[in-house]
């Protein structure tokens, strides 16, 4: 009787460590669904303050400055479409901090979103009440960064 009592309990024990395991892995799930929520809302205000005046709301290219511009803004909805389907993020990002050099975006120090993704950026950012360490600077333009690339990689025409 001892033995058949010890096993149940055992099945009990495992039963609930699965359940307890399931319950840990949703909320994980959970949070990371809600993590990449906001990044992607935090992608897309920073799309709309830097990008969408040339590229349109939408990302085809007809924001309000693009009839202006001698050279007509890419569609970036098609970013994925020129690379076999693929999103090539390291190339996003470096067109986004100025290592590969857009003719229509500047100079890489005079990119038309000027310094708001680089630490110069943070140091004369009036609504950052003490100043950061630089790690802090960067980790603050990593994150504005990634979530712009996520931002655009999600409005890519399927």
């Amino acid at each position: 009787m001892r033995n058949s009592q010890a096993i149940n309990k055992s099945k009990i024990n495992f039963s609930a460590a699965i359940i307890a395991g399931c319950a840990i892995l949703l909320s994980v799930a959970s949070v990371n669904a809600l993590e990449k929520k906001a990044q992607l809302k935090l992608g897309e205000m920073e799309y709309l303050n830097n990008c969408a005046a040339c590229h349109g709301r939408d990302g085809k290219g007809s924001g309000p400055v693009a009839e202006a511009l001698t050279n007509k803004p890419y569609d970036l909805t098609l970013i994925s479409k020129k690379y076999s389907g693929k999103f090539p993020e390291d190339f996003v990002y470096k067109v986004i901090v100025g290592h590969d050099i857009i003719n229509s975006h500047g100079e890489t120090d005079m990119a038309v979103w000027g310094d708001r993704y680089t630490s110069k950026a943070i140091e004369t950012d009036d609504s950052i009440a003490f100043p950061l360490h630089e790690q802090d600077s960067q980790a603050m333009i990593l994150g504005r960064i990634t979530s712009l690339i996520g931002y655009l990689e999600s409005i890519q025409a399927k």
